[in-house]
């Protein structure tokens, strides 16, 4: 069994946020050389999500809209669906929705270029779906303790597995803050400890010490994709099952 004890920081917010562009730019005025993709299919267990997002040259370049003529499809288990849009206040993807979520379904995205007659095909395949065993719901842990973390693990040699621990405890002012751990590429062998004392932000002064914290468990299994090679460098593809623990409770005093 493997013990973390790191300097903790707060669980940061996703760095894919940081630098991304809010600009649009029609797909019809970028040539295929120049697009850069992220495309995964992510799933809690049930159905999956397929998601394409499509920028300019790279992660950072302006967000690509597509032209009347340009299509993403994906396909999965003998079923077609085209993508549809998705806006949000950040980006632009493109979404579609499986009833299938089992290990080594694979899925095939399509990039379909109308003026050029091009076709850009992905494939991904979904990594073996998994259960957080512990913690549990309702589980205590004092802030002194090491919390056990406990899942079915899998021996594929082409997944990698990350996690990330968040804690939300209440001030003296009566406002919640957050800390915990993100961790990537752990084994998947079940079994991973996390000292809470290591947590910085569960020793700071101007916590309520009389109120309980909540904490969560976030886990992803990943098996990376066959990404067209036309797409821009830096482009990726990802399958993911994703799990969340039950809520558990935090100690602040014994």
């Amino acid at each position: 069994m493997k013990q973390l004890k790191l300097s903790a920081s707060a669980l940061v917010v996703s760095t894919l946020l940081l630098g991304c562009s809010t600009s649009t730019t029609e797909s019809e005025n970028v040539k295929t050389e120049a697009i850069w993709a992220d495309i995964y299919v992510t799933t809690q267990g049930e159905s999956s999500r397929v998601i394409a997002e499509l920028n300019v040259s790279s992660r950072n370049g302006n967000n690509i809209q597509l032209s009347d003529k340009d299509k993403l499809e994906a396909r999965a288990a003998g079923v077609t669906k085209e993508l549809e849009q998705d806006d949000d206040f950040f980006d632009i993807d493109y979404r579609a929705v499986f009833n299938i979520a089992e290990k080594d379904t694979q899925f095939s995205v399509r990039l379909v270029r109308g003026e050029s007659n091009e076709t850009l095909e992905t494939t991904l395949k979904l990594p073996a779906p998994f259960t957080i065993i512990t913690p549990q719901k309702n589980q205590s842990f004092f802030r002194k303790e090491t919390l056990e973390i406990n899942w079915t693990p899998d021996d594929a040699t082409d997944t990698s597995l990350d996690l990330a621990l968040t804690i939300t405890c209440k001030n003296n002012e009566g406002n919640d803050t957050s800390t915990g751990t993100t961790v990537r590429n752990i084994d998947d062998d079940g079994s991973y400890s996390i000292n809470l004392e290591s947590l910085d932000g569960l020793v700071d002064p101007l916590l309520n010490t009389k109120k309980m914290c909540e904490g969560q468990v976030f886990m992803e299994r990943i098996r990376h994709g066959v990404l067209d090679s036309k797409f821009a460098d830096s482009s990726r593809a990802r399958a993911i099952q994703e799990r969340y623990s039950d809520k558990f409770e935090v100690r602040l005093e014994q």
